[in-house]
């Protein structure tokens, strides 16, 4: 549970006292100062190392790197957050940030611009996604060697304030003035009808604003036709507690419980669902995979302790620990596993501390096996059918989103004009896969035909819909996408078998 709680007290000297804060504040004056004559051996250590070691050292460097790497020891979770990255780290839960609203991407010291965020000062300018960036103002981006932290700090900056971007667009270049502005980042990634029948929405995270965006989304699309809903949780981090919570309540019936928290210095705390629920009516389906985390598990976990709804996929990444966020006098802040969540079962779904490293959870298992996570009713096995050397190697060179860029450039004119569903009609398959197989060609790359075949519907998918998200949105992307996704066709079949 992200729970934000600012901590305003001195710093005083070195990390003894920060340790002692950091395991609670409040208590008695004797216990605080048995608190701080545990801790006293690190200050004296850090103080002999200042003034004594062989080359000059910074005490506030030192400071830092000892929080950090104390934190990390805890538990995968628990770590420092240093004054230069607070912002960064919180603007996902925070709902949005300060700059031109672009999401860029590295190829051979190349910035691309991937996604203009809708409406954001960016897209109203004119860029576009494939753009390649050149110039912020004065300072050269192209060929330099930057990280993605150096060019964050070239293109954020203060609303109102200006930023001239210089693009390479085909062979020519574009400069565009852009006034930065506040930028929001939604939570919802896609939300629509698959048919008459079923709502389907995809959750990217739980940030302040994901309540609110999730009933703005889903409730013009509810209608007394509409008898499932699909929420796909698949890659969804989590992020704030209470966001998951108010969501699992509009599936649940008053006074059911959907999850508790627990920790040493933390009491028992139970949230339970109230009785304003909009889709306790509805056949639930929700989606996982290993990358399903945190709050999102609060939610799968719920619905499945109380049998209200099938879970489809693969076993849930495991993160069942509270992150409490403190912010210091300097800027930088912590965030301390401060409690366990359980399912309403009393399930913890933390996985092991020593498979952290070694991957997500992708295997599936017993609900008793202990090895964390949520495991799904329905297991969904990964379509390879179309995946071949030829399609991985396209894929891994980036040759797909180039195409993309490619066409959707040569077109432009033409695809502006047209609507999804015109796209959808018009453009085809066989016409999208003649260029790139021209495309192919013009970069002298060998077709093994075998595997072109079988990789044909895979790319052209992937083409398809990628164009559909340059010109349109995230929505159209994954209407695209679901017609053959693997665990939206999982939904389908189980519906159909159970209305048989």
């Amino acid at each position: 549970m992200n729970k934000e709680s600012k901590a305003f007290v001195p710093l005083l000297l070195g990390i003894s006292m920060a340790i002692g804060v950091l395991l609670g504040l409040g208590l008695g004056g004797g216990e605080n100062q048995e608190r701080s004559d545990k801790w006293e051996k690190i200050d004296q250590v850090l103080q002999y190392v200042e003034h004594d070691y062989v080359d000059s050292v910074s005490r506030n460097s030192l400071e830092e790197q000892a929080i950090s790497y104390l934190l990390q020891r805890l538990d995968p979770h628990s770590y420092y957050i240093s004054e230069d990255d607070v912002a960064r780290v919180n603007e996902p839960l925070n709902g949005g940030f300060q700059g031109i609203g672009i999401e860029f991407n590295f190829k051979s010291d190349t910035v691309y611009v991937i996604k203009t965020i809708k409406n954001g000062p960016a897209e109203k300018a004119g860029l576009l996604p494939g753009d390649k960036l050149i110039k912020a103002d004065t300072s050269v981006i192209a060929g330099q060697g930057l990280a993605t932290a150096d060019v964050m700090k070239m293109l954020k900056g203060e609303s109102g304030s200006e930023v001239r971007v210089t693009v390479l667009r085909g062979t020519g270049q574009k400069e565009f003035t852009i006034i930065r502005g506040e930028i929001e980042l939604s939570s919802i990634e896609a939300a629509y009808l698959l048919n008459d029948t079923m709502i389907y929405l995809r959750l990217e995270r739980f940030a302040k604003n994901t309540y609110d965006e999730f009933m703005e989304a889903t409730l013009p699309l509810k209608s007394s036709g509409v008898k499932h809903f699909v929420l796909d949780l698949r890659g969804n981090g989590g992020g704030y507690l209470d966001a998951a919570v108010s969501i699992a309540d509009e599936f649940l019936k008053e006074g059911l419980l959907i999850t508790y928290t627990e920790g040493k210095s933390r009491p028992r705390s139970d949230y339970v669902a109230t009785d304003k629920g909009a889709f306790e009516e509805m056949e639930l389906h929700i989606l996982i995979d290993g990358y399903t985390a945190s709050a999102s598990e609060i939610i799968a976990g719920a619905m499945q302790d109380h049998k209200r709804a099938i879970i489809y996929g693969k076993r849930s990444y495991g993160k069942g620990l509270v992150q409490e966020q403190n912010e210091w006098q300097d800027g930088s802040a912590t965030r301390l596993t401060v409690a366990r969540y359980y399912t309403p079962n009393g399930r913890s779904i933390q996985r092991p501390y020593e498979t952290f490293g070694k991957g997500v959870l992708v295997h599936t298992d017993t609900l008793e096996d202990n090895v964390g996570g949520i495991v799904p009713d329905i297991d969904v096995l990964r379509d390879t059918a179309g995946v071949t050397w030829l399609y991985a190697e396209i894929v891994h060179r980036g040759w797909i989103l180039d195409y993309v860029y490619h066409y959707r450039d040569a077109h432009y004119i033409q695809l502006k004009t047209m609507s999804f569903d015109d796209f959808e009609s018009k453009v085809s398959d066989s016409t999208l896969m003649i260029g790139f197989r021209d495309f192919l060609i013009d970069k002298e790359f060998k077709i093994n035909e075998n595997e072109w075949n079988r990789s044909s519907t895979n790319m052209a998918l992937r083409i398809r819909g990628l164009l559909a998200r340059g010109m349109f949105s995230e929505n159209e992307y994954f209407k695209i996408m679901n017609t053959e996704d693997g665990g939206v066709r999982a939904v389908f079949k189980a519906i159909k078998k159970a209305e048989v």
